[in-house]
């Protein structure tokens, strides 16, 4: 589809009136067209999905997305051109499209959980940065303004990005704190769960966004612990060691009489 749909904005990149005009083909005739439909690739298949259940599931999706991207069009090229080509942009283009990707689906990521009426800006500030900078990316490629030192600082430079953009939601994730692998505890140390100090780090997740999980995992802590005083609270004290007093004051008298 991707090429189907750059077919009208090729002459425009081979053949352009202008330098300007050669830009602005290349962020709209190939930047926005490949990022969108990368986004769409991940909206539609796994964005709805229970596994995309933190922030930084959407990095990884849509970075996915991106390399499988690269390596059609990596083979597209060495067909074309040779497998030498093919190798060299291999590596390179690779990194490049997993990066731009990076940028939307660290976006889909916040948009998860974010109120319905943000995401349509997160996402689609997040398109339109990563298309422009796919675009002016190519367009330095075309006019081979960029020599290869150069390439390989912003190569590098996008892929330190990806590794930025993967933290940040990691840092974000509902599992973040203590994470417990089983449904229902999200955020709760399961080591010492039923005590005051689970039930603080599950009140701490639900606060910041942990998720429903992890509120009725406070609730449950707290529904126990006030189970506990309540049966304690109708047993009364302790027989056992208020008895076992009697028993011995009682003793100890009776020893005192038969004494005299």
């Amino acid at each position: 589809p991707a090429g189907l749909i750059e077919a009208p904005f090729r002459g425009l990149i081979t053949n352009p009136p202008s330098l300007a005009v050669m830009l602005v083909a290349s962020i709209f005739g190939i930047g926005l067209v490949e990022e969108y439909l990368k986004y769409w690739a991940v909206r539609w298949a796994v964005y709805n999905h229970d596994e995309f259940n933190e922030p930084v599931d959407g990095v990884i999706y849509a970075v996915t997305a991106g390399l499988g991207f690269a390596a059609l069009e990596n083979v597209l090229y060495a067909v074309s051109y040779g497998l030498t080509v093919g190798l060299t942009r291999g590596v390179i283009t690779s990194i490049v499209h997993a990066s731009f990707s990076g940028i939307v689906g660290y976006a889909l990521g916040m948009a998860k959980f974010v109120p319905k009426g943000v995401k349509p800006v997160v996402v689609g500030r997040a398109v339109l940065t990563a298309a422009v900078l796919h675009g002016v990316y190519d367009f330095l490629l075309f006019t081979e303004l960029m020599s290869f030192p150069v390439l390989a600082g912003v190569v590098i430079l996008l892929y330190l990005g990806i590794l930025g953009r993967i933290g940040s939601a990691l840092k974000l994730s509902p599992f973040a704190h203590r994470g417990s692998p089983w449904p229902g505890r999200v955020g709760v140390d399961t080591g010492a769960d039923t005590g005051a100090g689970g039930r603080a780090v599950a009140r701490a997740d639900a606060d910041s966004g942990g998720g429903t999980a992890a509120r009725n995992a406070a609730a449950d802590g707290s529904t126990e612990h006030s189970g506990e005083l309540s049966s304690r609270s109708r047993q009364g004290p302790n027989p056992g060691s208020d008895q076992g007093s009697d028993r011995d004051s009682d003793r100890g008298s009776d020893e005192h009489d038969e004494s005299h």
